[in-house]
């Protein structure tokens, strides 16, 4: 196992471990990197499904990500256990229904039900882990990648729970206090102030096709999230009309937006054709009646329909 590897999460220069001056990036792109495996540039379904095989890290000094979730949890996995060939294939398989719960909020397609249901299980249980330490957001990561490399290695259980019961009733309590705003195939979700909810929780209390959730960023600013529901037919097959819109929208707004299209050189707007965000590291200028007024527009969506 390449256990010299640094393990990071940066979305600047500056958030690199001092001495990490080789790295590889994975499920999102650090600034600096020296190789990338980052389905959101390539268009893979899941990060697992950009990165070669084997995967030789001898002359890196780490492996960094942008956003500490599952996805880049597994990613960090493989590079640290030399790639996708030398993990068993039924942890494998759980790896990826895990990723894919993570990133489109269903079963893995290629998988059957028992490895989906493992796979949840164990995105439920690395997603509280990740959000219920006070170590830094780089230590909890790293240490979540080392602790399900071990349990791989070691041919131990991989960790499993179900909390989705307990975040259904998070985002039932949030519905009741008014914070849910539906306005016909696009509902916006206030989570400002309260702490993070399952997505899946969230997209099933409303019926709209479209979600724009808010949240409250450390440094007071706020952060946005827009995605398809997965609950709900028919959707919108492409989001990229509206990441464009809402990047050329905080461009207006000038610095520290670098450019109006959503790549990660600009500091703007990026994601996915079905979710997307707003900037890492500074809260949007964008309001959320805004936010959903340019999602609709971008998208011809009738607020009637």
């Amino acid at each position: 196992m390449n256990s010299h590897l640094r393990i990071f999460v940066a979305t600047r220069v500056d958030d690199v471990p001092a001495g990490c001056a080789r790295y590889l990036s994975v499920d999102g792109t650090v600034p600096g990197f020296t190789q990338r495996f980052d389905h959101h540039t390539t268009g893979e379904r899941i990060n697992l499904d950009s990165m070669p095989d084997p995967i030789d890290a001898r002359d890196l000094d780490g492996v960094g990500t942008t956003l500490a979730d599952m996805d880049a949890v597994a990613s960090v996995v493989v590079v640290l256990l030399g790639g996708r060939s030398r993990v068993p294939t039924g942890v494998l398989a759980i790896l990826e229904s895990a990723s894919h719960w993570c990133d489109h909020l269903t079963p893995h397609p290629a998988h059957d039900a028992e490895s989906n249901r493992l796979g949840r299980g164990l995105l439920d249980t690395v997603a509280r882990s990740l959000e219920g330490s006070h170590a830094t957001v780089s230590e909890r990561f790293a240490q979540e990648c080392r602790t399900l490399a071990d349990a791989i290695v070691r041919g131990a259980p991989l960790p499993y729970s179900d909390a989705f019961v307990g975040e259904q009733a998070k985002a039932e309590a949030l519905a009741r206090d008014g914070r849910v705003h539906s306005e016909g195939p696009v509902a916006w979700l206030d989570l400002r102030g309260r702490g993070p909810i399952d997505p899946l929780a969230l997209y099933a209390v409303h019926r709209a096709s479209v979600a724009v959730t808010v949240a409250s960023r450390r440094d007071g600013g706020w952060s946005y999230s827009v995605g398809t529901n997965p609950l709900v037919e028919p959707r919108p097959a492409d989001l990229s009309p509206a990441l464009r819109a809402l990047a050329a929208a905080e461009y207006a707004h000038g610095p520290p937006a670098r450019g109006p299209e959503p790549v990660p050189e600009n500091e703007n707007w990026g994601g996915r054709t079905t979710v997307f965000g707003s900037p890492w590291n500074y809260g949007s200028r964008l309001g959320p009646e805004e936010v959903v007024a340019i999602v609709k527009r971008a998208l011809a969506i009738d607020s009637s329909a």
